[in-house]
């Protein structure tokens, strides 16, 4: 068979697999108007260390005016192909102040996927452009801007395992976040931009509910999708914005307005279509949701304590803390428990993967298990251990 039949064979197995397996949506796509791209485009800029732009609110108006807009919820909304990629644009409303998201999603003392737990597994800044070269502290300035503040730097993401797919990625991308006042209103923006091409894809695994936030990370590269656990596949490029706008100040009620572009694949051929990046999009508002509008959600105080107190453990210290991790989890699923995937191993019986996680990857397997205990989704039996043990 010639390379090009065999790598459209391939896509194609993919893609009925992906509609299968995850019920892709069947909303009818809609293109943003063609009048926001100068927008969306200078936005994008700012993200790229190359250009040198500054920024002014006005710049954005055509834009922010569509974020407030109502839209039809039967459409599957696609961005103009900036990167020459697949796109998505998603919007969701926080009932929640634009300070309250800032302290819990933008603190430079917590990890920045600590409220997007479906959706990255590992995020920090390796590099931060400001006096200092520390993140700001936004809630505390953004009650007094006079003018906007802009930050910048790089930041290294590793995300879940994809639903589809099953890999997970590490990879580095440009951001710029964006703290200013339109019609009296507080706006944040997060903009990113990928920097070369991501590391080879590897196996991983959502355990039980996607809704549980428990995943396996195999270490191995490949896809789980039946059939294609040889595949070496990238995350070839991709550039995202997300706008929290305050549309009501004072009910509280901000709106997250989020553009995505993504290009991944192998071969150097994109297997990614619009409605892989909408189910993406629905997946990260999900969680994120949840989590910055839970009703008892403990003081930012608590949960900087605890990000401390994991964070000073010793390396036997975390690994005596995966060993509970991995015993609660057992507890919970069954020592034998296989994912929901065609031919997925029992991912208990060899523990190998689990401790050999990176020092990084044990402290944030530990931290989100206080997250998930924080917002009510396990019983106190199951953080008890741990919580006596990180102390």
């Amino acid at each position: 068979m010639k390379t090009g039949c065999w790598h459209f064979l391939i896509i194609l197995i993919l893609l009925i697999t992906a509609v299968t397996a995850c019920g892709a949506d069947s909303l009818a796509e809609t293109k943003i108007p063609d009048g926001l791209s100068p927008d969306l485009v200078h936005l994008l800029n700012l993200a790229d260390p190359h250009h040198q732009q500054s920024f002014a609110p006005a710049q954005i108006k055509n834009l922010l005016e569509y974020i407030e807009k109502p839209k039809d919820a039967n459409a599957l909304y696609i961005a103009a192909p900036q990167i020459g990629s697949p796109s998505g644009y998603y919007e969701f409303d926080l009932r929640q102040n634009l300070e309250h998201i800032l302290k819990y999603a933008f603190n430079p003392d917590l990890p920045g996927h600590l409220t997007t737990p479906s959706s990255v597994r590992l995020s920090r800044w390796e590099q931060v452009r400001s006096l200092g070269n520390q993140l700001p502290v936004l809630w505390d300035v953004i009650d007094t801007l006079d003018e906007p503040i802009m930050q910048k730097g790089l930041e290294f993401i590793e995300n879940t395992p994809d639903i589809v797919s099953g890999a997970y990625y590490g990879y580095h991308l440009y951001r710029t976040l964006i703290v200013f006042k339109f019609k009296n209103r507080k706006v944040l923006i997060s903009i990113s931009k990928q920097k070369d091409r991501s590391d080879v894809g590897k196996k991983g695994y959502v355990l039980g509910s996607d809704d549980n936030w428990d995943y396996f990370y195999s270490g191995k590269p490949g896809l789980t999708v039946p059939g294609l656990g040889w595949v070496r596949s990238y995350m070839y490029d991709s550039a995202g914005i997300n706008i929290y706008y305050e549309i009501d100040p004072y009910a509280p009620l901000v709106r997250c307005g989020s553009f995505k572009w993504l290009q991944a694949g192998w071969s150097k051929i994109n297997a990614v279509k619009n409605h892989h990046i909408h189910n993406g999009m629905k997946r990260f508002a999900k969680s994120f949701k949840e989590i910055i509008e839970y009703h008892s959600l403990p003081g930012i105080n608590a949960f900087r304590e605890a990000f401390s107190r994991i964070n000073a453990m010793s390396e036997k210290e975390l690994r005596e803390g995966i060993k509970i991790y991995l015993n609660n989890l057992e507890n919970r699923y069954g020592r034998n428990y296989r994912p929901p995937r065609a031919w997925s191993p029992k991912i208990f019986k060899d523990k190998n993967p689990w401790f050999q996680m990176s020092t990084e990857a044990k402290q944030s397997v530990l931290m989100m298990e206080y997250l998930k205990h924080a917002i009510g989704k396990t019983d106190a039996k199951d953080l008890a251990a741990l919580l006596n043990f990180t102390r």
